[in-house]
């Protein structure tokens, strides 16, 4: 039986020391191959075909039906992405999956989630987050749009699939990529490499990624928010004067108390990490931003319903 993947897996320090080398890397990606080395062997399997994909995430699924799976398949290239996609649809279990697939690496990872938990997170989350797009003069609701599970491309080289994403109606089309970005779950460092990934590969079009980690016995909601951040170094290749950070992390308990040990009062998401552009004739726009006691009553709601 394959095994659920564990957080406290340990990554060897060579490949934590290529990561700091690499972290700014066009030319491949490394937070792909940590994310491997992360899953276990018995997890690991070489592509023969769809039909044979599917037959093992299906066992997975109906295996253990709480357990979240992160597989690993060798062999297989985007190109196949869309036959994959058929089959899974044709099978039903199309909303449980999530890929990232890396092409030098001819390689991809399926995020295997059952149950409906994150499919409760994602709607009431954007539920709140456009609703939030109300309060910004100027704007409503539809001045974001929603891309849901859209498959982000960096062309003949990776692409990868979102879980919930936001995008200013300035960029159209199913290929425009999202500005705000939303992870969940699994374990943080797979969610943390996510970050990094959004933000490094997306040419600064994601410029905010928000990780959501959901625990239910007993419930809290772990956030943590994610920019490009200056490091105050000359730019080089071995020193980027910008790297992916967490700036906001708070928790979330069972009872609704919410904590920051960052140090946060609230959740803030900057106007220009959302929309493109701004109107030059009207004053700054404020920071977007969520109360503590907003952040309490989307989690006690969000713990009744999967209760």
């Amino acid at each position: 039986m394959a095994l659920h993947l564990s957080i406290d897996d340990q990554i060897s320090q060579d490949l934590i020391d290529e990561h700091d080398r690499f972290i700014t890397s066009s030319s491949r990606c490394i937070q792909f191959e940590i994310q491997a080395a992360l899953i276990p062997d018995q997890n690991k399997f070489e592509y023969q075909s769809a039909r044979q994909l599917v037959r093992t995430v299906q066992g997975l699924l109906d295996s253990e039906a709480a357990q979240e799976y992160s597989v690993y398949f060798h062999g297989i290239s985007d190109a196949q992405g869309e036959v994959i996609e058929r089959k899974l649809r044709a099978a039903e279990i199309m909303r449980t999956v999530r890929f990232t697939f890396e092409e030098w690496l001819n390689a991809a990872i399926l995020r295997i989630r059952p149950g409906s938990a994150h499919h409760m997170i994602a709607s009431t989350f954007a539920y709140e987050f456009t609703k939030k797009m109300a309060t910004i003069p100027g704007h409503g609701r539809h001045s974001v749009a929603c891309s849901g599970s859209t498959v982000f491309r960096t062309p003949g080289v990776r692409s990868k699939e979102g879980d919930q994403s936001f995008r200013p109606r300035t960029r159209t089309g199913q290929a425009a990529w999202a500005s705000v970005m939303v992870r969940y779950p699994g374990g943080m460092k797979f969610l943390r490499l996510d970050a990094e990934w959004w933000l490094l590969k997306s040419e600064d079009k994601t410029r905010f990624v928000i990780l959501l980690k959901f625990e239910r016995d007993p419930f809290a909601l772990h956030i943590e928010c994610w920019m490009m951040v200056e490091t105050g170094s000359h730019q080089t290749r071995q020193t980027p004067n910008r790297i992916p950070c967490c700036v906001q992390e708070i928790d979330i308990n069972a009872a609704g108390h919410v904590t920051s040990t960052k140090g946060s009062t609230k959740l803030e998401i900057p106007y220009d990490a959302i929309f493109d552009v701004r109107d030059p004739d009207s004053p700054p726009p404020e920071t977007i931003s969520f109360s503590f006691d907003e952040l309490s009553g989307f989690a006690v709601r969000l713990f009744e319903d999967l209760r």
